[in-house]
């Protein structure tokens, strides 16, 4: 439902035998409320074509630990050539130190 405006709301109360006091404010978040939200494309326009310049990244709390102490997984997908990368860390501030120069070898 929405905001009916003044006018409706006047005559919805008259009709239920209602006494309406005071004024009627225009409050704007009705309004924002109402608005939507710009269709995003789900294909980028340009295709990458340069290995590595673009990443699709995620990381992951494990709900274990594994047997060489790592609790996160991270995954990188480059965006040209769909190749996927995983590398296992103890802690979220590894990547850094593991990605970064991993992304300047390729």
């Amino acid at each position: 439902m929405g905001h009916l405006g003044e006018e409706v709301t006047k005559l919805m109360g008259n009709y239920m035998k209602l006494k309406i006091k005071g004024k009627m404010e225009n409050f704007e978040n009705y309004a924002i409320r109402k608005m939507r939200q710009k269709n995003l494309e789900k294909v980028p326009k340009e295709k990458s074509t340069k290995l590595g310049y673009h990443m699709y990244i995620d990381i992951t709390l494990s709900r274990h630990i594994s047997a060489g102490g790592s609790k996160f997984w991270f995954l990188a997908v480059d965006k040209a050539t769909h190749m996927k990368f995983s590398m296992f860390l103890k802690q979220k501030s590894e990547v850094k130190e593991r990605f970064i120069p991993f992304l300047k070898e390729l």
